[in-house]
């Protein structure tokens, strides 16, 4: 493991998935220089830089300085604003940051890619066509050889900067890490999951997946730390799925001649976290079973 990054800009740092990374660098010993386009009025004075990452001259100067960054801002999902808006904010964004770490010279690159590029919403009706139901998995447990499969503009916006990424790390070197994100979680969300127990259509759009927001911050931080070379990308789940029954009957009942591809036991989660196990020694620590009796 190397740990030669100290100076980590953090991108998206008011976000749910940024206040949880901001705060786990920072507990591992890193200088941690927080920026988001929005800074509430409860933030204290200088504690978040306002920049705008659409502006290539204002992602070149929160850059400055640092050693790595972690990039999380993006529109965070379809349906917040309109496909192309999503889709041309989020390219810029990234563009913009891969290439001023790039020109600055920064070790590494983390940064939210998202499970959408691996063909979410499952049955569910994408963006572009709306009522159209989308395409089941081709397979079960869903891994990293599901991509690229974008049903929306977002996931294109992922898919299309994965591709950035992977050129510019061959331009300068620098290790990308994405982080194919499933949907997050705060412990204080787990109280609803009894309410997806009765009817699993309402959460099969990620076959039943998630994350809690301090198992995405451990990986960000893995993600600055693992021994990786070129642009590395992979998926960031729970052990486990939000519902309770076991994830074979699941699958089955809503996707009926989905192949399981390999072994699932009891609730094991159908986003195959191998990969990340493997490159980052990722190991989620948090389930919602922990807090739901």
């Amino acid at each position: 493991m190397t740990t030669a990054a100290r100076r980590v800009c953090v991108t998206g740092a008011t976000g749910k998935a940024g206040r949880a990374a901001v705060q786990e660098l920072r507990e591992h010993g890193y200088d941690v220089v927080a920026t988001d386009a929005v800074v509430g009025a409860g933030e204290q004075r200088g504690a978040v830089l306002r920049a705008d990452l659409t502006d290539y001259g204002e992602a070149t100067e929160v850059l400055r300085g640092a050693d790595a960054v972690v990039h999380l801002a993006n529109i965070p999902a379809p349906g917040m604003a309109t496909p192309a808006v999503t889709f041309n904010a989020n390219i810029a964004m990234n563009f913009n940051v891969f290439h001023a770490a790039a020109a600055l010279g920064l070790s590494r690159v983390v940064w939210a890619s998202s499970e959408t590029t691996l063909g979410l919403p499952f049955g569910g009706g994408p963006e572009q066509i709306p009522g159209v139901a989308g395409p089941p998995p081709r397979y079960a447990p869903v891994d990293e050889e599901h991509y690229p499969f974008p049903t929306t503009t977002y996931a294109l916006s992922k898919v299309a900067s994965e591709t950035i990424a992977a050129q510019i790390t061959q331009w300068s070197g620098i290790p990308f890490v994405g982080l194919r994100i499933s949907n997050i979680m705060d412990p204080d969300e787990y109280q609803r999951f009894p309410s997806f127990w009765p009817d699993p259509q309402l959460r099969k759009w990620n076959v039943w997946g998630y994350v809690d927001v301090r198992d995405v911050a451990a990986a960000c931080r893995l993600g600055l730390e693992a021994e990786v070379t070129g642009s590395q990308n992979v998926i960031i789940a729970a052990a486990d799925t939000v519902m309770n029954r076991p994830s074979r009957d699941v699958l089955a009942e809503v996707f009926p001649g989905v192949p399981v591809i390999r072994d699932v036991a009891g609730f094991g989660t159908l986003l195959a976290i191998d990969r990340a196990r493997d490159l980052l020694g990722y190991e989620p620590a948090h389930s919602w079973r922990d807090y739901v009796k």
